[in-house]
């Protein structure tokens, strides 16, 4: 019996696991398909960004650089993080001189904008690491308790082992598709997670440069 047949024929417990199965990998491959689009703009997006925003700053104060990149970049993570920081800043300069213990908030403030915009980056990747680490596991208990219904009838009926080998066929299958299902989720969670940390870095390392421009410029010319 070749592996479509005993997928097709598959009854009762070892049908149910296929179909997991294969509603697993289905939707790792379109999270897998998403993601690495996605994230393939972004860093094109960001690298871009990073450039004009350096040569920007060298000229023109933290507002300007904010509403002329906002036009174009308004999606971007780096973005938000500006915009959070000016307007803390602004919140700050309008109480009175910043002074720098203020840096403390306007921290806070891009730690609160930082979470969900990495929970952002990081959508999609639970569903491939459950799969790949779910899927084998599920494929062989579908494998167990196939084997254990074919040889139940084996002893409950008396037939030689011919008869219900396919039903073993079709239990084994099970595993088969089980790691088909995670090793394709494991090889792109692995991928797509090194590129997401490399984008919460970029992301860190940008609001540490904001840290310095405001220190160096607000307080500065507040002294």
């Amino acid at each position: 019996m070749d592996p479509m047949s005993a997928a097709i024929q598959s009854r009762g417990m070892v049908l149910m696991v296929l179909v997991v199965l294969v509603l697993l990998s289905v939707a790792s491959w379109v999270v897998i398909g998403s993601r690495a689009w996605a994230l393939r703009n972004l860093r094109r997006e960001v690298a871009i960004f990073r450039t004009q925003f350096s040569e920007l700053v060298k000229t023109q104060d933290l507002a300007m650089v904010a509403e002329q990149l906002a036009k174009r970049y308004l999606s971007l993570p780096h973005t938000r993080l500006l915009a959070s920081v000016l307007k803390e800043l602004s919140q700050l300069e309008a109480s009175g001189t910043l002074r720098e213990e203020d840096l403390s908030s306007i921290e806070r403030a891009l730690k609160r904008t930082a979470e969900p915009l990495v929970d952002d980056l990081e959508s999609g990747l639970q569903l491939l690491a459950t799969t790949a680490t779910a899927a084998p596991f599920i494929g062989l208990f579908g494998t167990v308790w196939g084997i254990m219904g074919a040889f139940g009838g084996l002893a409950d009926s008396g037939t030689i082992l011919q008869t219900v080998a396919p039903h073993i066929a079709q239990a084994l299958i099970a595993t088969a598709v089980g790691l088909l299902a995670a090793i394709p989720a494991s090889v792109a969670y692995n991928a797509l997670g090194r590129v997401v940390r490399r984008m919460v870095t970029d992301l860190d390392g940008f609001g540490e440069d904001l840290l310095i421009l405001v220190r160096r410029r607000h307080l500065r010319s507040k002294d």
